[in-house]
């Protein structure tokens, strides 16, 4: 073979990688085992980065085929019905996953199946459709249950832990065909205790592994999977995964635990020796001024957070935030009151209300003995002493977001988020006026406390940075990269 035609036959292998990656894939030892198993009900569970997902999708994507590399499958008849389920927790995840399939089957699919950044498969009804008459849907569980009438299943993919309503109703669905219902998941998020009982009892076949280097080298290779950049997927990596996970959390996020830990502190990375520092003024840069308020009735309970926040100049930065000051009430006082308060630590740091670009408060608060205090009687009260129209007061208080979508999650999102700027050297400074936060800091071991309304009032101040969303999506889905893990 001359060079010519080497060069040629590498084009071709490389074109063919393109076109159908999920045929050339070295599998790690724990995707291989749990596409290599027939049960009808199984698991694989692990933390993040193992490639739970793309497991999953192959397994979707080799029985729409009708084929499958590493078991045998039931042959199906040309034009036999066939219908697979992709059920994820929300629309933005069921878009990353319908992104992910569009990569590996578009080969696969009908001409008119199109893929769009933006509406997925479709914004209404997201469905890919295969050239062999295979049809993979993609739904949401957000509800209670999923449109299941007149539904015929031969497969389902639950890529986050379902509710056991929506679970058993599709294994209904499933059974009728003698198909199969397949979970790849990180046990967080929602209950699942419901489900370890399923595995501890054997009705679900389970795939697990925690992350280690050896979990991390594809079968034939000797080399871990490799970061974009380059960076091998080591222990060195792991190690650092561990370091900027909450403490309670890394036993599951990290390793695919099924419970996360009761620890001593929950901010076990703040330390008064590196993040306490006096505050002189801000470094040079754009700074955000944040105001946080936890509303309360009783000592020490109402609680507000002045901070400063810089967004990142480049997306590989961290956020870079200094809390500048905070009032605590040392006894239960009127919403005048903590209105005056609030001005006083404004004016002590040289701002005034106008340079605020956010304020954030808890929903209203009605103590044990009927005294009630709320975002919107705050704001009259500042208006009044300001000397200006409620409705003219800029910024206005923002109320936090309760219920669907901001619960128990919410809490530990914020952690998380503040956590990880704690370990990265500077983007965490505390100013010592702060001497409630930083007890709390200090002590708070994850319990509703005296030490978490310094904290929620801290969340409350980050709280647009901490739950941002993307302005728009790229529509460039050709410069996307393709990750199996």
């Amino acid at each position: 073979m001359d060079t010519l035609q080497a060069i040629e036959k590498m084009r071709a292998i490389v074109k063919a990688c393109q076109e159908d990656p999920l045929e050339w894939i070295s599998w790690l030892p724990v995707q291989a085992s749990f596409l290599a198993d027939p049960s009808p009900i199984k698991l694989l569970r692990a933390g993040n980065q193992v490639g739970k997902t793309m497991a999953g999708l192959a397994e979707v994507h080799f029985q729409a085929l009708g084929r499958h590399p590493l078991r045998q499958v039931a042959t199906r008849p040309p034009g036999a019905r066939w219908e697979a389920w992709v059920v994820c927790a929300s629309w933005p995840q069921s878009l990353a996953i319908q992104e992910k399939l569009w990569q590996v089957a578009r080969r696969h699919l009908i001409d008119d199946c199109r893929f769009d950044p933006v509406n997925g498969f479709h914004a209404n009804k997201p469905a890919a459709i295969y050239k062999n008459g295979a049809i993979v849907r993609f739904k949401t569980s957000n509800q209670d249950s999923l449109d299941l009438a007149g539904a015929t299943i031969n497969l389902v993919l639950f890529d986050e832990p379902p509710r056991p309503t929506v679970f058993a109703e599709v294994l209904q669905r499933v059974k009728r065909l003698q198909g199969q219902v397949c979970l790849t998941l990180t046990p967080i998020g929602a209950p699942v205790d419901w489900l370890r009982a399923m595995v501890e009892e054997g009705t679900i076949a389970e795939h697990h592994t925690r992350l280690t280097p050896e979990a991390l080298v594809p079968i034939g290779e000797h080399e871990p999977l490799k970061l974009p950049d380059g960076r091998p997927m080591d222990a060195a990596w792991i190690a650092e995964a561990e370091r900027v996970c909450l403490p309670s959390e890394r036993d599951v996020r990290i390793h695919g635990g099924w419970e996360t830990r009761t620890i001593t502190r929950v901010f076990d990375a703040f330390d008064t020796g590196l993040h306490v520092r006096p505050i002189t003024g801000l470094p040079e840069g754009e700074w955000e001024i944040v105001l946080g308020l936890d509303h309360g009735t009783k000592e020490y309970k109402q609680s507000a957070i002045l901070a400063a926040v810089q967004r990142p100049v480049k997306e590989a930065d961290p956020y870079r935030v200094i809390v500048l000051d905070e009032d605590v009430g040392a006894h239960a006082r009127s919403q005048k009151a903590d209105a005056l308060a609030l001005l006083e630590m404004l004016d002590r740091n040289g701002f005034s209300w106008k340079d605020l670009d956010e304020v954030w408060g808890d929903r209203i608060h009605i103590g044990g003995t009927g005294d009630k205090k709320a975002n919107r009687d705050l704001q009259a009260n500042l208006a009044r002493l300001l000397h200006v129209d409620e409705r003219s007061l800029k910024p206005g208080i923002l109320t936090v977001k309760r219920g669907v979508g901001r619960n128990k999650g919410s809490v530990l999102a914020g952690c998380r988020w503040i956590y990880q700027l704690m370990v990265e050297p500077g983007a965490f400074i505390i100013s010592p006026r702060c001497a409630h936060l930083i007890d709390a800091l200090e002590k708070w071991q994850g319990a509703d406390d005296v030490h978490k309304d310094k904290l929620d009032a801290l969340r409350y101040a980050l709280q647009s940075h901490i739950f941002r969303r993307q302005a728009t999506l790229s529509r460039a889905s050709a410069a996307r990269t393709l990750r199996f893990y």
